[in-house]
């Protein structure tokens, strides 16, 4: 289901992992961070999630897209392209989530701008800390700021 343009606060998870979708949640929930979560579980779904909003202007962009790099159909990479070329909705704020420590995988995200990349880690603590990130990112959006990096 798409947001309507009442729905002015969401955030969009692209993560194949079920483990990890249930992770974000926890880490939301825990920090308090009141917003609706829109899941979809591979690059093919959010491109077109994008197209959608894209298509349709009483539709709201995401206030954060949350992003695995190694999705199945098409990677975290060829989203963050399509996102940055969206004329709604090409400055939503991106979190890059993986497990990658890889410098190519860090230059992607930089170089499409993305304001955190976040390496999922091994305990739930520090899992956690995605929500404090998430909700410095909205929060900020919501006061038209801009600039975090982590």
């Amino acid at each position: 289901m798409l947001p309507s343009i009442t729905d002015s606060r969401y955030i969009l998870l692209a993560e194949d992992n079920p483990a990890d979708v249930e992770l974000v949640r926890v880490a939301l929930e825990d920090r308090s961070v009141d917003c609706d979560l829109r899941v979809v579980s591979d690059g093919q779904k959010a491109m077109e999630f994008l197209d959608r909003l894209d298509a349709d202007s009483k539709l709201a962009c995401p206030s954060l897209l949350l992003l695995d790099l190694h999705l199945p159909k098409r990677d975290g990479a060829e989203v963050m392209s399509r996102l940055r070329a969206s004329e709604r909705c090409g400055q939503t704020a991106v979190v890059v989530l993986t497990s990658s420590d890889s410098p190519r995988d860090m230059e992607d995200a930089e170089r499409h701008a993305a304001l955190h990349y976040f390496r999922k880690p091994c305990s739930l603590d520090e899992f956690l800390a995605l929500g404090d990130i998430v909700k410095r990112i909205v929060y900020k959006a919501d006061l038209g700021m801009e600039g975090i990096r982590g």
